[in-house]
């Protein structure tokens, strides 16, 4: 199922614009988030067949949850879905009786967990604001790899025979050498698997006549090579790592769907060299450390921040601080979520017969 079909049936009982819009914190050119709660009918979960838990569009920007995969993560004081429940009403499209019902006992959903949730997820932006394989730090070249990049020749040092190739003579014994730094031509070439082995092939020599290595769905070809040309074209060995070839093209896809589809307007100061680390992931950081202590401190999270903490926050998306300044505010929040963790009365977990209630419940009302 997809997002056209899910609207297409009655099963939606929740619909909201969430993410910077509701947090306050969005810019002109920031997307809009929807997030979602779709009921399946009840005969659905009585089928051997796995239900659907998620639905959502290619970028993740809207995105529906089935109830009980909703419940399951609200009970456990995921962030993203807690606040849900806490959402101004000016952001709801979609409210059915269930759903109030559901928004009337938000409270069974607060406990304690949200101290390890929110520094959890909190802990996570920090390593992705930082982290060496970020996209933006690791640009990938137009050109999708080729398999011969992944590919080593290993010559054949007889020279009283004359078989290596003069510009090979200062190479150490049994050194793979990159294909291309070897001149080998691959295309003009034949292959053998080398016995009790893995991607480690013998080479000859066919020239103009050769089918090449890579054959067909330019898959790697070994074949069966004739007495008289083991000995007359043998030409060294080739050692090719399939693995790295494929691991390249998985990331090469992923970088340039990511700058296909990516906002670009977020990555331009780290693109210039103005900051080290990715502000709207240090943003998400203090927001949840912000919110994860409310929850604390009064029951309930912060969805729309206003004031002095919106301005905090806007100013850390605009790359008003230094990396160490913020991780000061990170360290402090830390501390203090530590000592409110102590002296909170709110129960250490959610309780589950309660809860497990209210979930038939949702499954009788219209």
């Amino acid at each position: 199922m997809n997002v056209d079909l899910l609207k297409k049936t009655d099963y939606i009982m929740f619909e909201a614009t969430v993410g910077s819009h509701a947090y306050g914190t969005n810019l002109p050119t920031s997307d809009i988030d929807t997030r979602g709660i779709f009921r399946l009918p009840p005969t659905q979960h009585l089928s051997l067949i796995p239900i659907i838990q998620e639905v959502g569009d290619e970028k993740q920007d809207i995105k529906y949850y089935e109830l009980k995969k909703f419940i399951e993560l609200a009970k456990d004081c995921n962030p993203n879905i807690i606040e849900m429940l806490f959402l101004e009403d000016d952001l709801i499209k979609i409210k059915t009786p269930a759903m109030q019902h559901l928004l009337d006992h938000k409270h069974l959903f607060i406990s304690k967990k949200a101290y390890h949730t929110h520094v959890g997820y909190a802990y996570s932006q920090i390593e992705k604001a930082k982290g060496q394989h970020k996209k933006v730090h690791n640009p990938q070249p137009e050109e999708s790899p080729v398999h011969e990049d992944f590919c080593f020749y290993i010559p054949l040092f007889q020279f009283n025979k004359g078989y290596v190739d003069i510009n090979l003579r200062n190479t150490m014994p049994a050194r793979p050498i990159p294909i291309k730094e070897a001149n080998i031509d691959l295309t003009k070439y034949h292959c053998a698997r080398v016995e009790q082995t893995s991607n480690l092939y013998r080479l000859y020599h066919y020239g103009d006549s050769a089918k090449g290595v890579f054959r067909g769905d330019n898959m790697l070809t070994p074949e069966s090579i004739p007495l008289d040309d083991e000995v007359n074209k043998f030409s060294g060995l080739l050692l090719y790592n399939p693995d790295l070839y494929e691991k390249a093209k998985r990331d090469w896809h992923s970088y340039w769907d990511w700058k296909k589809n990516r906002n670009e307007n977020r990555w331009v100061d780290q693109e210039k060299g103005l900051i080290n680390y990715d502000a709207k992931n240090m943003m998400h950081c203090c927001r949840l450390l912000m919110s994860g202590k409310n929850i604390l401190i009064t029951g309930k999270p912060i969805v729309k921040f206003t004031g002095k903490d919106l301005q905090f926050l806007k100013d850390i998306r605009a790359s008003k601080f230094k990396y160490e300044e913020i991780m000061k505010f990170v360290e402090d929040e830390f501390n203090n979520l530590k000592v409110l963790y102590d002296t909170s009365k709110l129960s250490y977990s959610a309780n589950i017969n309660k809860i497990d209630k209210l979930y038939t419940e949702l499954y009788t009302m219209k």
